[in-house]
């Protein structure tokens, strides 16, 4: 285990962010069904790689994407391969484009068009700026957010706290962004993700233009995935091409035995690692089907299918951890390693492989803890909580799951002695909730929340910002 100590700076919670507001994208001209947004960004040796992806209608049967350094987007062409999919009973195609060489810690633009490089078509962007991002391979300093459980709306289509959690990531300063899981709600279909024109209750939760399409053009999404939406979609939506091959991971539908007295069935295994400059990521399936658990439950069944230690992701983890000795280790999975909500409570089996919570003794946090893991982020729980180390083990631990579904109390059944601060709000009683140092809130408003991450070498601070635009528990650690 690395030693290693915390510096805390707490900020009180009335403490304001500013936030800069950048220039709104447009939806582009109407057959541009999901604005562009990035996947994939990852070090490729010396370069870095990246996949672009969007929608259109399905009058574009040919289309491309040209990047280039900032200036000049239309130095290399790559052509697009399309899907076709369904959208609320709209036929669409789901577009990837894939490109190569990038250098690291490079600023790059791009476009989209329909056609070929050798009969181009319309300029998909319309009078839309070129979208830039950064490619971070040789970065030693850098920001990325993190948010979990999102992609909900009401009955209109509308969902004000997501919408300005997404405004404030878009503006941010974050170079990418992870997901903790449980995107497009309730079933991760392609209905639940949408586009940029259909709305309406659970339609359009993530690609409606003042949700994600706000955001993804220029900062990349690594996603894990989370219980809701376990299909082929999750894996359509958000391709990972370079990722998983060049860690040695997976990114595939997988055939599962019954476990637990379950159905046997295909669910995604998606689970991949990456380094940007001293710094690791592990992107991990911790995750099972809420409908098909037989005589056991989502963590039981978890635990079966990937971290008993001959499971394929346990072992390859473990390989690659060994790998990667020393510098900054991160963890993102869904099912959380702690929490202190009484429906999505903490999930034993992470730590000794059974109902019992001991000292990781027989899970994947035992394994985390082996070769130092510095922070691991969870959704799952419809909350915010920041875990103390637990005992022996080595990391840190946020439940980061209110990115705009939903919201849940904590505490209710008690607070764990791990939980240094958690807050949770109540829809039905209307009340706030807290663990630890925190404050109940007095609004939802003020549990709906993502998580700005900033690495300077071998320090971390973890800045958690609320729909409001208010920090609150601001920690700084150094590694």
């Amino acid at each position: 285990m690395k030693s290693k100590w915390w510096v805390s700076l707490l900020i009180p919670a009335a403490a304001a962010v500013l936030v800069t507001s950048a220039p709104p994208a447009q939806a582009g001209i109407a057959q541009l069904t999901r604005y562009p947004y990035l996947t994939d960004v990852v070090p490729a040796g010396s370069t870095d790689n990246a996949t672009v992806n969007f929608a259109t209608d399905q009058t574009v049967t040919a289309a491309y994407a040209t990047i280039g350094p900032v200036g000049s987007c239309t130095g290399t062409n790559r052509t697009g391969s399309k899907t076709a999919i369904v959208v609320n009973g709209k036929g669409e195609y789901q577009w990837k484009v894939r490109f190569t060489g990038l250098a690291a810690a490079s600023n790059y633009c791009y476009r989209l068009r329909a056609g070929s490089p050798t009969a181009p078509g319309p300029d998909l962007l319309g009078t839309d700026p070129s979208p830039v991002f950064m490619a971070p391979g040789g970065s030693t300093s850098f920001q990325f957010a993190v948010m979990g459980d999102w992609g909900d709306t009401n009955a209109d289509g509308s969902n004000a706290a997501q919408a300005s959690l997404d405004q404030q990531i878009a503006s941010s300063g974050a170079q990418f962004m992870f997901g903790t899981g449980d995107t497009a709600y309730n079933s991760g279909s392609q209905s639940n993700y949408g586009d940029l024109f259909q709305t309406g209750y659970r339609i359009s939760d993530v690609f409606r233009q003042s949700f994600f399409g706000q955001v993804g053009d220029h900062i990349p999404i690594y996603n894990a995935l989370g219980n809701h939406g376990m299909s082929s979609t999750f894996l359509n939506v958000w391709p990972e091409p370079s990722a998983p091959s060049l860690s040695g991971g997976r990114y595939q539908m997988d055939a599962f035995p019954s476990i637990n007295g379950s159905t046997a069935a295909s669910y995604p295994s998606a689970w991949y690692a990456f380094s940007v400059g001293s710094a690791r990521f592990y992107v991990l399936t911790a995750a099972w089907a809420n409908s098909n658990v037989g005589t056991g439950n989502i963590y039981s069944d978890d635990y079966t299918a990937h971290w008993t230690t001959n499971a394929a992701e346990y072992q390859w983890l473990a390989a690659d951890l060994a790998a990667h000795p020393g510098g900054l280790k991160f963890v993102f999975m869904h099912l959380p390693m702690y929490s202190d909500s009484s429906t999505e409570h903490a999930d034993t089996y992470l730590h000794s492989g059974s109902t019992a919570m001991t000292d990781a003794t027989g899970g994947v946090a035992a394994l985390l803890s082996q070769y130092g893991v510095d922070i691991v982020f969870n959704g799952h729980a419809h909350i915010y909580e920041r875990n103390s180390r637990y005992q022996s083990e080595s990391f840190v631990s946020y439940v980061t799951g209110g990115g705009g579904s939903v919201l849940e109390p904590v505490g209710t059944g008690g607070c764990g002695t791990y939980d240094a601060y958690a807050i949770g709000w109540s829809p039905t009683a209307l009340k706030g909730y807290k663990c630890g140092a925190a404050i109940a809130p007095s609004s939802a408003s003020q549990v709906y929340h993502f998580l700005l991450v900033s690495v300077k070498g071998l320090t971390v601070s973890v800045t958690p910002t609320a729909s409001t635009g208010q920090t609150f528990d601001v920690q700084t650690y150094s590694f």
